[in-house]
């Protein structure tokens, strides 16, 4: 994982060409779900709440000090989604990159679509009307509260050792996110759940390369597949 500019950096002085994809191209493959019930039903995603702050990244600053940077150097991503993943399709350089801001509403309202192709389903940036709920059964809100990526790596000795398959780098995602759904004409909340992960990864010269985005895309898919599969029973239940 790199920081944006750095990926494209990169590339130009190498010659390369690069693709730039969304954090999460297709709908979250949900588990096997009952027949549609009951006329179709409207729902209502909302842009996500930021609560992570301004700070983008934060390095430590003994990777900063030439000669001790080959000791140790760490970095630390608030806000991993816009710093952007690297990786590869069909043999060529791509990066995935956005917003999750936008991009966690998109893949709820592209997952619902895909399991109930019928319903009518809008997306939101507009506060108001996400408060008012508009002409929908159902609202879908929620919050970003952590998405942080540290990464520690040494140069001397394991920078050496990884030609052995020794790992250099060493990687620890928190992530935490919250989605609510509730009823767009009283405001009752019917579901509310917070979804958490911490986890870590070692890098290594031949291994470990997607570990970044594997962690980030882990907690995506768990909190899209949840809250779709909650919102379809709720809605079907209840509308």
């Amino acid at each position: 994982m790199l920081s944006r500019g750095l990926v494209v950096a990169s590339l130009l002085a190498a010659g390369c060409s690069t693709h730039l994809a969304s954090l999460h191209e297709a709908p979250v493959r949900l588990p096997a779900l009952p027949e549609a019930v009951g006329p179709p039903v409207s729902l209502l995603v909302c842009r996500f709440d930021d609560l992570r702050g301004d700070v983008l990244t934060t390095t430590s600053p003994v990777g900063l000090i030439p000669g001790p940077n080959l000791f140790y150097m760490g970095h630390t991503f608030h806000q991993v989604d816009r710093g952007g993943f690297v990786g590869s399709k069909n043999g060529r350089p791509l990066v995935r990159a956005g917003d999750l801001r936008t991009a966690l509403p998109d893949l709820l309202a592209a997952t619902i679509r895909e399991a109930r192709p019928d319903w009518a389903i809008e997306v939101t940036a507009s506060p108001e009307r996400c408060r008012a709920g508009g002409e929908a059964t159902f609202v879908i809100d929620g919050a970003i509260r952590r998405t942080e990526m540290r990464v520690h790596s040494n140069a001397v000795p394991l920078g050496l050792l990884a030609v052995i398959g020794v790992p250099f780098s060493f990687l620890s995602f928190a992530g935490e996110l919250d989605v609510e759904i509730r009823r767009a004409d009283t405001g009752a909340v019917a579901w509310r759940h917070g979804f958490r992960i911490d986890e870590r990864r070692a890098v290594g010269l031949y291994y470990g390369q997607k570990a970044a985005y594997t962690m980030f895309s882990a907690l995506l898919q768990e909190t899209v597949a949840q809250s779709v599969t909650s919102a379809i029973h709720i809605a079907e239940r209840r509308a």
